[in-house]
């Protein structure tokens, strides 16, 4: 699931989403900065999320990892992950009010 926002006043996203509960993450493979957050004790079920854009206008992508990834098909591993669905859409929703804050609170 994405959103896409306008990010005129600059505010600070990586800090939003610490405030959150999210944490960044780094795959050495992909060389990719992603941020997740956990949902229990263990390390899945998690929210995943990337972060994509330019400075002004900003896109964040969201899914659901449920396990650790199991499948490898030509070199790249598959998840069970839920790219859609209530609980997906509800947390999004949620990072969208926390966007919403910080826009109005930036200077």
């Amino acid at each position: 699931m994405e959103t896409s926002f306008s990010n005129q006043k600059k505010i600070n996203v990586p800090r939003t989403l610490r405030d959150m509960g999210y944490h960044p993450i780094f795959d050495r493979r992909s060389e990719k900065e992603s941020w997740v957050r956990n949902l229990g004790r263990g390390h899945y079920p998690r929210f995943h999320l990337y972060i994509k854009g330019t400075s002004n206008n900003v896109t964040l992508s969201l899914h659901m990892d449920q396990k650790k990834s199991a499948i490898e098909i030509k070199g790249v591993k598959r998840h069970a992950g839920e790219y859609d669905g209530l609980v997906v859409e509800e947390e999004m929703e949620r990072i969208k009010r926390w966007i919403y804050y910080a826009y109005t609170k930036a200077r």
